[in-house]
């Protein structure tokens, strides 16, 4: 704890104040705007909705060429609702007018270049700036701190993104003593899950002692599980923050018994970082609404009262790309309550989408989606969409909608990479073309679909 109080009230101050000022300010702001009412926060987001649709119009071809051919002009948003006139932006849009999309009048060396995993089926490339970067870095920190965790305070991580952990390995120095000294993170890398690992793991856990565990909603399931069966005990974390899949009410519950603490579930993804998250109440999760417009539309309609829709977000910070009603390919419902809690960002009552499964080996390893997504798929040519179907331990059946520049090479080097990513030939791989791949009934495409049932398991 002391430590922990050097590293908030000096050592990050003086790391944030030489190279990330903003970060620091755009922290203070959130800390005090969360609590602004809901009409204030509404009149904020509308100005920067504003300014955001002028600068589209005026620096970026895409959204000038776009509004152009609808015949809209940044004057006509007179008010939030007004957002509907704006066409919707999907995946394969960003994809095929990627430059036309960067805004013009900013200099190449300011961008920031990121990427998706790809959970979806669909990776994609996008930009933001050194600004934009401080505001996602600040309201990670403000949506962690409802949990119970500080700056300075350890973080145990189960986490499946592999380049995420890479940049903590010790060969790469000044992430390292960042980490170190700084972040103060335990990864367990979850794109694979063995026995060993997990003993491992809390090995780990038992002498770093973090106060928070973070991960993977489905990989912190698996771990409470494996600390169940095997009876452990010494595991105290004052709380855990799930976040990349959905959280069943069921799992939620899991996890609390094991852990006897409370989970905060965590809404975000590459584009965006934190979307939304739970406070310390838990009535719903908060939208990160001073960077972030969020709509649930059915139909293309606002979505009724209590309705299920898709999600659509608009980056009201992010000049360098902007990312106008972004179609994120996941299903919830809006609040219309005000949480206890007294803050006035908005509520998601519900989120339906955003499931990835784990695909199993007959050795024992559990393969994370997301990790297939990111590092199996993202750079080969040729696949469309992709989807990976597990029936039983030794056989997959994978679903591929093509497109010109697949060919008998690429099936190959498909099935080849597949299984050295999962590391093992003691699998069947099926090849099934498809012309399409429908989103399942909630409305989300599933990148892995696991019908090796472990639910049970937890109940």
């Amino acid at each position: 704890n002391i430590y922990a109080s050097f590293v908030r009230n000096i050592v990050y101050p003086l790391v944030i104040l030489k190279n990330r000022s903003q970060e620091l300010n755009y922290l203070k702001k959130f800390e005090k705007s969360q609590f602004l009412s809901l009409s204030e926060i509404r009149d904020m987001q509308l100005r920067k909705l504003k300014k955001l649709i002028e600068h589209a119009y005026q620096n970026c071809n895409y959204y000038r060429k776009l509004m152009d051919k609808i015949g809209m002009v940044p004057e006509d948003i007179k008010a939030l609702d007004d957002i509907i006139k704006f066409p919707i932006l999907s995946k394969e849009n960003i994809q095929e007018n990627l430059d036309t999309m960067i805004a013009s009048n900013l200099p190449a060396e300011c961008l920031i270049k990121d990427m998706t995993g790809g959970s979806t089926g669909k990776p994609l490339i996008f930009y933001y700036d050194k600004s934009r970067l401080a505001s996602r870095q600040a309201a990670t920190i403000r949506h962690y701190r409802w949990s119970g965790w500080d700056i300075g305070e350890k973080m145990g991580l189960t986490w499946g993104a592999v380049r995420d952990i890479n940049n903590n390995k010790k060969n790469k120095w000044k992430p390292w003593l960042k980490n170190k000294f700084l972040n103060r993170l335990l990864i367990l890398d979850t794109s694979t899950i063995t026995e060993e690992k997990l003993k491992d793991f809390i090995i780990q856990l038992k002498h770093f002692r973090p106060n928070i565990y973070r991960g993977y909603a489905k990989s912190m399931v698996l771990f409470a599980r494996y600390v169940k069966d095997n009876n452990i005990s010494g595991l105290t974390p004052k709380a855990i923050i799930t976040s990349a899949e959905v959280l069943e009410d069921y799992e939620r519950k899991f996890i609390e018994s094991v852990f006897n603490c409370k989970v905060f579930n965590l809404y975000g993804c590459r584009e965006f970082a934190v979307i939304a998250s739970e406070c310390e109440v838990h009535e719903g999760l908060h939208v990160n609404a001073e960077n972030l417009l969020v709509e649930v539309v059915k139909d293309g309609k606002p979505a009724e009262k209590g309705e299920t829709g898709e999600i659509l977000i608009t980056d009201l910070e992010n000049l360098t790309m902007p990312l106008i009603r972004y179609k994120i390919g996941d299903v919830g419902i809006l609040s219309q309550r005000n949480c206890s809690c007294g803050r006035g960002l908005p509520l998601v009552e519900k989120l339906e989408g955003r499931v990835t499964d784990f695909i199993e080996t007959v050795e024992g390893l559990k393969i994370s989606g997301i990790a297939i997504a990111t590092y199996v798929i993202t750079n080969i040519k040729g696949i469309r969409q992709v989807q990976f179907i597990q029936e039983k331990l030794d056989s997959v059946t994978i679903n591929i909608v093509k497109n010109h520049l697949f060919n008998s090479d690429t099936e190959r080097f498909l099935i080849q990479k597949f299984k050295d990513f999962i590391g093992t030939n003691k699998i069947r791989v099926a090849i099934n073309y498809v012309n399409d791949i429908p989103n399942t009934t909630s409305g989300k495409y599933r990148f892995v679909i696991s019908k090796i049932d472990s639910r049970e398991d937890i109940k």
